[in-house]
Order: structure tokens, then C-alpha cells, then sequence
């Protein structure tokens, strides 16, 4: 192990006190319990992240940067399904 030497504001370091000894542990342990569970979320964020960039990786594209757009085009559609509904 590794010895680490912290700063707690006044009311953490009450609120530690308070869990170590209900739980009936050191202040220590509950130290160490907390940084494992934070590290833990984020390896499994990280791990959902990665999941996610693979999904959208694996979906087919939906077109490229070259794709021509032209504004007037999408203003006649829009017209002729707004007159054919009239």
C-alpha cells in the first residue's frame, strides 16, 4: 500500500467519523471504500462510453460532408406537402 496524507474540510471530516464508526471501521478503510467505488464508476463509465463509440461506429452512415444540400430544394418540398394537404 501506498500512504496518502489528505485535507478534509471540518464537516467531511466529522461525517467520516461518524460512518467509520458505525460501520466499525477504520477512517482508513472508509477512505479506501470510497476511492475503489469512485474508480469503479468511472472504469464502468469509460466502459459504456467505449460501448457507445462502438455502436455508432457499427451504424451505416447516413450520408457524408460532400452531400450536396440546397436550402431551395427543402423549401419546395415543404411547400408542395403543405399545398397537398390543403
Amino acid at each position: 500500500m501506498i500512504r496518502k496524507q489528505i485535507y478534509l474540510p471540518a464537516d467531511d471530516d466529522r461525517r467520516l467519523k461518524e460512518i467509520a464508526h458505525a460501520r466499525g471501521q477504520s477512517e482508513a478503510a472508509v477512505i479506501r471504500d470510497a476511492v475503489r467505488r469512485r474508480l469503479d464508476a468511472e472504469d464502468a463509465r469509460d466502459a459504456a462510453w467505449h460501448r457507445l463509440e462502438k455502436l455508432l461506429d457499427s451504424l451505416p452512415s447516413a450520408g457524408s460532408a460532400s452531400d450536396s444540400f440546397h436550402r431551395s430544394e427543402a423549401y419546395v418540398e415543404r411547400l408542395a406537402k403543405y399545398d397537398g394537404a390543403r
